[in-house]
């Protein structure tokens, strides 16, 4: 097999305290952008028009929000796609989507008649189907946290099942306060990326606590701790080795793929830095306090 990093030693379980601090710092900055100022949700959640419009001259945001306000949608979100100014989406959240779009393409026609305008995407999501949306969102987290929980617990120990899903929460909170800074937007598309993200983190998790329970196996004289830094450093290339092949991939869709799937890539890039990082000091560091405060019997 490949190495990349070869005979390592590092004391990963040594230095947990200082993984909990970091994390715990972004996880409050996190939670403090999520509350206050609230992701960028998008039409599957918020309900109501989207229209993805290409001009043939540059138009400013102002001109186009200018054009809002003259059909009374001032408030409406608009984003720029690309740096020549031709292409944007607005986004509003109204009880009648249809004659939003409607209106939308009238005004703009008059008020711009020599810059042909090409409407691109148009999509119309009643609010209720956002609400609906965004329960079933909840439910398929949760229900696949449980899942988990009971998967890893089952196969490895208790310990390792409660450590993964912390880890998990700690994944998705980082990556959301991300995207809130960033004002990326939420839609169902960033939901299946985030649920993507939950799954390469656990597996990750699992591949490291394999290592580890063969380890307890071969070094039952060893302290818990030497077990612990043992199987993270064991399986450390492997670990590195696979985010460097993903990143690749996701970075060529987030650089190649467009407006349409940036959000995906984007969330994807995030999260799998964030899923490594927590497979390697933050399970490892949970396990190793839960030991030291409620040492389990040898067997």
């Amino acid at each position: 097999m490949i190495e990349i990093v070869k005979d390592t030693n590092i004391d990963f379980v040594g230095r947990r305290k200082y993984g909990f601090i970091f994390s715990g710092i972004v996880i409050a900055i996190a939670l403090s952008l999520i509350l206050i100022k609230g992701p960028n949700y998008g039409i599957d959640f918020m309900g109501g028009a989207l229209l993805q419009i290409r001009f043939s001259e540059s138009i400013t945001t102002a001109e186009l929000r200018n054009t809002l306000a003259q059909i009374g949608y001032g408030q409406a979100s608009i984003q720029a796609l690309g740096k020549e100014k031709k292409e944007y989406t607005i986004r509003a959240s109204i009880s009648d989507p249809g004659e939003f779009a409607k209106a939308l393409r009238n005004e703009l026609t008059e008020n711009y008649p020599q810059n042909q305008q090409e409407i691109l995407r148009e999509e119309t999501v009643e609010p209720k189907i956002g609400r609906e949306l965004m329960i079933k969102m909840f439910w398929a987290i949760a229900l696949a946290l449980v899942l988990i929980l009971i998967y890893v617990s089952l196969r490895f120990d208790y310990r390792f099942g409660t450590a993964a899903v912390i880890a998990l929460f700690h994944d998705a909170i980082i990556t959301i306060g991300v995207l809130v800074l960033t004002q990326r937007q939420f839609s169902i598309i960033v939901v299946g990326a985030l649920l993507t993200v939950i799954g390469y983190s656990i597996n990750d998790s699992i591949v490291v606590s394999d290592r580890i329970r063969e380890n307890m196996k071969k070094m039952r004289r060893e302290p818990f701790n030497v077990v612990l830094n043992t199987g993270v450093n064991e399986t450390l290339s492997r670990t590195l080795l696979t985010l460097g092949t993903t990143l690749l991939a996701v970075l060529a869709l987030l650089i190649f793929g467009g407006s349409v799937i940036a959000d995906f890539a984007f969330t994807l890039l995030i999260g799998f830095i964030v899923g490594t990082y927590s497979t390697i000091i933050i399970v490892g560091g949970i396990v190793s306090v839960w030991e030291e405060k409620f040492p389990k019997k040898k067997k």
